[in-house]
C-alpha cells in the first residue's frame, strides 16, 4: 500500500499537483491506558505517529487528557516498548497508570513528517491560547524515536470514560 500511496503521490508532483496531509484526517487508534509494556503490545510494527496524554482533573471535577508528547516512529510497537525500559525519563509517569497513548499509521515518510510537524505547530498553538505564554518558553526536547526530534509542549484534550472505564476523548476522530 506504502508503494501505491508513494507512485500516485509522485505522478501527481509530476504533474504540478501538490498533495498535502490532513493532519486531521488521520485514522486514530482508541486511547490506550499505558501502565506497562504490556499494554502497548498490540501496537503495529509500522511507521507512524503517537500521542502521549496525562489525564488531569480540571476545576469542577473534569476529567481531561494533557498531551505532553508527539512523536513519529518508524516502528510504533517498537517505540511504544522502549518507553517502558529503565533509562527512560518518561517511565515513572507512565507506568503510574494516569497515562494513555494513541496511535496512527503513516506509512509515506513525507507524510508522517508532515503530520508529526502539524501536530506540534497544534500543540503549540494550544499550549500558548490556554496559557498566555508564547511557544518559545513551553518547548522542551526528548530523544527521538526517529529520525525527527520530538518536542513537547503542555496541550489539554476533554475526555471521557469508555466502558473500561479508561479515558478518551469526547471526539474519536480528533487529531490527538
Amino acid at each position: 500500500m506504502e508503494g501505491l500511496t508513494h507512485l500516485v503521490a509522485e505522478s501527481l508532483a509530476r504533474n504540478g499537483y501538490e498533495t498535502s496531509l490532513d493532519h486531521r484526517r488521520l485514522e486514530w487508534s482508541n486511547w490506550l491506558r499505558c501502565q506497562s509494556s504490556f499494554s502497548v503490545l498490540l501496537a503495529p510494527s509500522k511507521p507512524g505517529v503517537f500521542a502521549l496524554g496525562e489525564e488531569i482533573m480540571a476545576p469542577g471535577g473534569k476529567r481531561m487528557l494533557a498531551l505532553f508528547r508527539i512523536a513519529e516512529a518508524e516502528d510504533l510497537g517498537m517505540s511504544l516498548g522502549r518507553l517502558f525500559l529503565s533509562g527512560n525519563s518518561e517511565r515513572e509517569k507512565l507506568s503510574a497508570g494516569n497515562c494513555f497513548v494513541r496511535y496512527a499509521v503513516i506509512e509515506d515518510a513525507a507524510q508522517r513528517q508532515a503530520a508529526h510537524a502539524a501536530l506540534q505547530q497544534w500543540m503549540a498553538a494550544s499550549c500558548e491560547a490556554a496559557s498566555g505564554v508564547s511557544g518559545e518558553f513551553t518547548t522542551h526536547t526528548f530523544p527521538s524515536t526517529s529520525s525527527q526530534q520530538g518536542k513537547t509542549q503542555a496541550g489539554t484534550e476533554e475526555a471521557g470514560t469508555d466502558e473500561e472505564g479508561a479515558a478518551r476523548p469526547e471526539s474519536e476522530n480528533s487529531a490527538a
